[in-house]
């Protein structure tokens, strides 16, 4: 997948790469094509005014995604000399010939990166004025496009189900952030931060604005840019583990990022990921310890929307990616539920609760003795239950108590079924207006069982004590 291993080594979980001789002589080819295809996405428009969205042209969101694969494919190649890059017509019809494996990359690489670069091909689509729908399929196309011509290794059928599955999720998520973190009614310096704060997230639609002129330009904003109900809290502090760390408590420095994107009971369903979740969790010692994310894709009421009681059937789309000294695991699923909500009295109290079972399409977990080659962990299907009881305040949480336990069956690793648990306590006390305490404490454990060797068990208690900042809004 195209720049992953950047991402893998700034992770610093890439597994070593093989020996690499010098690349040969760039060609004219590469380069022309390189050159011809950027010539598609600079289209500049006058900086006065420009229309929400432009029109809808999947040709020049393939166009770019090709832009992609072929820049980074030589960037690796001639600037990098990476031996995985020099690909030509002799690689592309073996490829072809040998169809799909499954590949040796890093933990970080696979799971993270490749449904972050997923994601990028997925944006192309939005930034095109494709819809969520239409900007699948370019997805789908890039990925198949990079693993059959973009890389000398055979195509690999983990990064295909990671780029795609999580780059749908992690795209429509990140174009929406990016979206509502833009303001076509703003100008000056507060403009251009706006679209400098958007560009992680939305590097395709960031690019695409900067070329058709429109971080300059006014006009107005979409309807992703104002989700009517969120609550984004950041919190920073202290976080404290015991477990396979020497049989003692380790302190370091903690950042949780949390963010609530829409609100199933403020109105009916209308898109997919109108409603979704983020939480980003960081420590001074391991980086990105976790990144989990759920978006609606569907959403029926059960009941009256005026109604004290409410009752919603949901399908959601799930991304996960959990790293600690206990366990590696992450993967893409579906899940199937009912979300509820009790409203008390008149001042947005609430008590909510959540119960779901989910089938995991792809999960990757690390275990003694398993992956293949370099790589120390297994993927496998599977599947599992999540329920959640929380209160609220106009959907803002500060009270929290969820658990939820998956099963994953391995098909390329070492034989083995694991159950893995993920359950924690959260509460969020107000010590000022936007500003709060909050205790978390969360058990990560699970146990590998394998037919021809003994059980592994492994637990990692933690706890995180983090001062918070919280920006809500409720619809009125």
């Amino acid at each position: 997948m195209p720049g992953d291993r950047i991402i893998g080594d700034l992770l610093r979980s890439q597994p070593t790469e093989r020996t690499s001789r010098a690349y040969p002589s760039k060609g004219l080819a590469s380069y022309a094509l390189v050159v011809a295809f950027t010539a598609l996405l600079i289209q500049p428009l006058p900086a006065a005014q420009f229309d929400t969205l432009p029109r809808p042209n999947a040709f020049k969101a393939i166009a770019q995604t090709v832009v992609v694969n072929t820049a980074v494919n030589r960037i690796d190649a001639w600037g990098r000399n990476r031996y995985w890059a020099r690909v030509g017509t002799r690689v592309w019809a073996r490829n072809i010939r040998l169809g799909w494996a499954w590949d040796e990359d890093a933990f970080a690489t696979n799971v993270f990166a490749h449904p972050y670069h997923g994601g990028v091909y997925f944006n192309a689509g939005r930034a095109n004025g494709l819809d969520f729908f239409e900007s699948v399929p370019v997805t789908i196309v890039a990925t198949w496009t990079w693993e059959y011509f973009g890389e000398t290794e055979r195509p690999s059928l983990n990064d295909f189900l990671m780029s795609t599955l999580g780059g749908v999720a992690l795209g429509e998520m990140f174009h929406r952030i990016g979206t509502s973190i833009r303001d076509n009614e703003a100008g000056g310096t507060k403009r251009t931060m706006r679209e400098l704060a958007a560009m992680p997230f939305d590097p395709m639609g960031g690019l695409n604005r900067l070329f058709r002129g429109q971080w300059k330009g006014f006009g107005r904003n979409p309807a992703e840019h104002d989700p009517k109900a969120y609550v984004l809290r950041v919190g920073a502090g202290a976080r404290f583990a015991k477990g396979l760390v020497n049989d003692s408590v380790a302190r370091m420095g903690a950042v949780v990022v949390d963010l609530l994107y829409g609100d199933q009971f403020a109105g009916t369903y209308r898109t997919p990921f109108d409603v979704f979740s983020i939480r980003l969790m960081l420590s001074s010692q391991g980086g990105l310890n976790a990144l989990r994310a759920s978006g609606r894709l569907y959403g029926l009421d059960l009941n009256d929307s005026t109604a004290r009681i409410r009752h919603q059937l949901a399908v959601n789309q799930r991304y996960d990616y959990v790293k600690n000294p206990a366990q590696s695991v992450g993967g893409q699923s579906v899940e199937v539920g009912i979300n509820s909500r009790w409203r008390l009295g008149t001042r947005g109290y609430g008590i909510r609760t959540s119960f779901f079972a989910d089938g995991i399409i792809l999960g990757a977990i690390d275990a003694p003795g398993a992956g293949v080659g370099l790589r120390t962990y297994d993927f496998g299907p599977g599947a599992g239950v999540r329920w959640e009881v929380a209160a609220d305040k106009h959907g803002a949480r500060f009270f929290l108590l969820y658990g939820r336990v998956e099963y994953i069956h391995t098909v390329s690793g070492a034989a083995a079924d694991h159950v893995v648990n993920l359950s924690g306590l959260e509460l969020a006390i107000p010590i000022a207006k936007r500003l709060g305490i909050a205790a978390q404490t969360y058990i990560f454990d699970r146990e590998s069982r394998y037919p021809d060797r003994a059980r592994d068990r492994r637990e990692y208690p933690e706890g995180r004590l983090l001062l918070v900042w919280t920006k809500a809004a409720s619809k009125p």
